[in-house]
């Protein structure tokens, strides 16, 4: 974990770490440069655990945008092969989480995808989050499945020491403030050294309110970091997003023209009444795999929200380019 001025967050998530049901495993935590009380928290916890081992950035002194450069320290401390990553808001949602996920290395498997969401709350944003998440992991999830892997979530994703250094870690893209989960996983993944996870014990959960600035700028990043995937991913993804928005203009639009020819106005309902069908088996399936169930009632209203709002988060965050740079 790479960690600043979580102090806090660190309270609730570290035990959860630490006991977790795993015969050998070391917790790895950057400290880059807190300010808080992080550090002597990390120093208690060290006292208490023999398998924590804390590294304390004290310098900022780096060109390396984001967490990359204190994710590169990590992972260059870390004494075992195989890691795991997480983020210090996250806490795993059972005590197998470590198993579940590290379980899936293998000699040929270097990278294993897990999902991570968000702590459910009574009300339509969450629900709207809860909704986007889903559907963002569905995406990565079904095409790392048909070996064609473009991007995992750094709250839950594991890869070796082994590729990290074959890949020269992240220095196609230190410039930049985004990579680490979508740049690097693309360019590490081939047809057959990634597994995906998606058991509910597998999962972890971000422990804080998720604002609209945080959840904006995170999709923004994402979509910029778009254009540094393979074409076929790239042509994909954006066609999804731009077919999703062109059927219901052209279901408002047909609906419209054949509103007074009940025969053409049924064959249009019945068209977009097979979409929802299958839309609803697709993403209803997926919400009770993933734990989401509670968006199943609106799928169709959040789909019709990110149909418009997706393209517009996608040209703001090429019109915002130089924030991510």
């Amino acid at each position: 974990m790479v960690v600043k001025d979580a102090a806090a967050a660190l309270l609730k998530t570290l035990p959860r770490l630490l006991n977790q049901h795993y015969p050998n495993f070391e917790l790895v935590i950057v400290n880059d440069n807190s300010k808080d009380d992080t550090q002597l928290l990390l120093l208690e916890y060290q006292q208490q655990y023999s398998n924590i081992h804390v590294v304390n950035l004290d310098s900022a002194v780096t060109s390396i945008r984001g967490n990359k450069y204190a994710m590169s320290i990590g992972i260059r401390c870390a004494k075992y092969e195989n890691l795991v990553f997480t983020d210090a808001e996250c806490a795993p949602s059972s005590v197998h989480w470590l198993e579940h996920v590290a379980g899936q290395f293998t000699e040929t498997t270097h990278i294993v995808l897990g999902y991570s969401t968000y702590q459910k709350r009574n009300n339509p944003f969450n629900r709207l989050l809860h909704f986007d998440t889903m559907v963002s992991a569905l995406q990565y999830f079904s095409l790392a499945l048909a070996h064609s892997t473009y991007r995992g979530d750094h709250k839950n994703i594991g890869f070796s020491k082994t590729l990290f250094y074959n890949q020269k870690g992240f220095a196609s893209h230190n410039h930049l403030v985004y990579g680490d989960e979508d740049i690097f996983i693309s360019k590490a993944s081939n047809q057959k050294n990634t597994a995906v996870v998606y058991s509910p014990d597998s999962f972890t959960v971000l422990q804080r309110t998720a604002y609209y600035n945080y959840w904006c700028h995170h999709k923004e990043g994402l979509f910029y970091t778009r254009k540094y995937n393979t074409f076929k991913n790239r042509f994909l993804l954006n066609a999804f997003g731009i077919i999703n928005l062109l059927f219901y203009i052209a279901l408002t639009f047909a609906i419209i023209l054949s509103c007074k020819n009940l025969v053409l106005l049924a064959i249009v309902l019945g068209v977009a009444f097979l979409r929802f069908v299958s839309m609803y088996l697709v993403y209803g399936f997926s919400a009770k795999r993933l734990n989401e169930k509670q968006t199943i009632p609106a799928l169709l209203l959040y789909d019709l929200i990110f149909a418009v709002m997706n393209p517009l988060y996608y040209i703001s965050a090429h019109f915002h380019q130089q924030r991510f740079k």
